[in-house]
């Protein structure tokens, strides 16, 4: 009986390496900063544009086969009528939104989206928002 428990213990130990999955760390998925509204203000108004950047603090690894960046906004989520902001990282390793202009009032969340794609189908989401105020216009 304890033959039969070691050989099985044993069994086990010897095939469950090779059961694991890649590590997601391995992948060298990139690091980004927080994002940077401009201009900076601690109270926006409606009406208000703005732009939204955020900088890849460190670079994905060799792995990584394709990545797309976008932004968005809250209201977005709404709206049919508001694309998404597609972008590419600059080689300053900035990525930069389109003038965003302020439409709604309240606490609004500008999003920085990335999906990196890696091998065997596997890919990974990156979202990263930052809160603003907006108050309405006087009337």
């Amino acid at each position: 009986m304890l033959k039969t428990t070691a050989r099985i213990l044993l069994t086990l130990i010897a095939i469950l390496p090779l059961g694991s999955c890649e590590e997601k760390d391995d992948r060298g998925i990139p690091g980004f900063s927080e994002i940077t509204v401009s201009p900076e203000k601690d109270v926006y108004e409606v009406g208000d544009q703005v732009t939204c950047t955020i900088r890849m603090t460190s670079p994905a690894g060799p792995t990584l086969k394709k990545s797309t960046y976008w932004w968005y906004t809250s209201w977005w989520f709404q709206s049919t009528e508001n694309p998404v902001d597609f972008q590419e990282f600059e080689e300053s390793g900035q990525c930069v939104s389109s003038t965003i202009t302020l439409t709604e009032p309240g606490d609004v969340k500008l999003y920085f989206f990335g999906r990196l794609e890696y091998p065997n189908y596997d890919w990974e989401k990156i979202e990263i928002s930052k809160t603003i105020k907006v108050k309405g216009t006087a009337s």
